[in-house]
């Protein structure tokens, strides 16, 4: 069960292990730290009270209210007090929220997730994961409390959206492909668009860029793991909530396994999580006569 297992590591798997990851975390923290992007996040995010699905929502980013708030800054050409200065107010207001809710939102939450305190095994206050040491892991989650905590191999762990010991950026974003979100400019009669309309429609054209999660790519950078997963006989998930934002890497495997062979072991926290975990799986040509589940403490 070593080389032949795959082991897909969602957030679950450190919150099981008393690390403080969840969005509510996130949010608590952020509150803290940077009240005014917290502020935008609630008004022009569209996530639960709980932020729960913070990621998901960033494709639903409420247009209408930024273009209403930055619109007071939409000075008339015909006002007794024009200045050359209003060209660009409105503008600079779309791009204020954009780049809280793209840039800065990022930045922060690569400091958040790197000051996440992961226990030793020593420290835990649950009973260790049977874990082996030489078995493959995809890993959704940036910390280190696969080696830290069970001594995991770095060379058996590939970080899909990156890891908080390596100084790179790391991956946040939506599923919502750009080019299949029709730009803001494209209307019947643009002539007759305010210019700077046009450009603060740009602006949020290009957040939808910034805040995509290219899977595509991640997939193709990664394609060698990818394609060297023929030879596996289970696929453990721990603590992933299988949400359609992660589905393109979960196609990606079933691409490359034998479908009729792989036994598929998901682990839920609540009841209902068993249906949607079910649907999730078949959706992407998993039989549901090669799915089993059981809960963290099962394992």
């Amino acid at each position: 069960m070593s080389q032949e297992s795959l082991y897909i590591i969602g957030n679950g798997f450190d919150i099981y292990h008393g690390v403080s990851s969840r969005y509510s975390d996130f949010k608590k923290y952020l509150s803290g730290i940077d009240s005014d992007l917290h502020d935008l996040i609630e008004e022009f995010i569209p996530a639960q009270e709980d932020w729960s699905d913070l990621e998901a929502t960033l494709a639903d980013i409420d247009v209408d209210n930024i273009v209403d708030n930055a619109s007071q800054f939409l000075m008339s050409y015909g006002a007794e007090d024009w200045s050359d200065a209003y060209h660009h107010d409105y503008q600079y207001e779309v791009n204020r929220i954009i780049k809280g809710l793209s840039g800065s939102l990022k930045e922060r939450f690569g400091e958040w997730v790197r000051q996440l305190e992961i226990p030793t095994l020593k420290e835990l206050s649950v009973r260790p994961l049977r874990l082996p040491i030489t078995a493959r892991y995809l890993n959704f989650n940036y910390t280190s409390s696969l080696t830290d905590i069970y001594s995991i191999p770095s060379n058996n762990i590939l970080y899909i959206h990156g890891e908080t010991q390596e100084d790179e950026e790391l991956v946040l974003g939506h599923a919502w492909n750009p080019i299949d979100i029709p730009s803001m400019n494209d209307v019947s009669d643009p002539e007759s668009m305010d210019t700077r309309v046009m450009e603060g429609n740009e602006i949020i054209n290009d957040y939808f860029r910034q805040t995509f999660k290219n899977s595509e790519k991640i997939i193709s950078e990664n394609s060698n793991f990818f394609m060297n997963l023929a030879s596996l006989s289970e696929i453990v998930v721990l603590g992933h909530s299988l949400s359609v934002v992660d589905e393109a890497y979960f196609k990606e495997i079933v691409d490359n396994i034998n479908i009729d062979t792989v036994r598929w072991i998901a682990t839920y926290y609540r009841d209902e999580e068993k249906i949607s975990h079910k649907s999730a799986l078949s959706k992407i040509g998993v039989p549901e006569k090669a799915i089993a589940f059981c809960r963290m403490t099962e394992l």
